[in-house]
């Protein structure tokens, strides 16, 4: 019999549908461990924030922005980790400028956003190409 998914994971997965472009997450910190959703993002993500973690921790480089890339449903998914700071904006243009040039046609973005800096219907009139929706934990 298959272990029961924690609620938390489970309900992360859920949101993951076909149609998901990928993920903003906007948190205070740098990417750490301890970050609330950290566990259920780096198991959608195939371990790979835990790696970049201990590389960072290797390397001792703090980053305001970090993007990675996995596939779901045979489609790539990113995952951009933003810490807010005053180039919070900047950094989000960044981080979508990289999914205009593409061909996929997906739009939906979650956005989980644990600082309450970030309104769904501002990022909505600004990337009207996008279709933003909020992921609470």
């Amino acid at each position: 019999m298959p272990a029961k998914l924690p609620n938390s994971l489970k309900n992360v997965i859920d949101q993951f549908t076909p149609d998901v472009r990928g993920v903003l997450w906007i948190t205070q910190e740098e990417l750490s461990q301890t970050l609330l959703g950290f566990d259920e993002l780096n198991y959608l993500f195939d371990g790979l924030l835990s790696q970049f973690i201990y590389g960072q921790v290797v390397n001792q480089v703090l980053l305001n922005a970090n993007i990675f890339f996995t596939q779901n449903f045979n489609q790539t998914l990113f995952l951009a980790h933003i810490k807010v700071n005053i180039n919070i904006k900047s950094n989000i243009d960044e981080q979508l400028a990289l999914l205009a040039e593409s061909s996929n046609k997906n739009n939906k973005i979650i956005v989980y956003d644990t600082t309450d800096k970030i309104r769904i219907a501002e990022l909505t009139e600004r990337y009207p190409r996008f279709d933003f929706i909020s992921l609470s934990l």
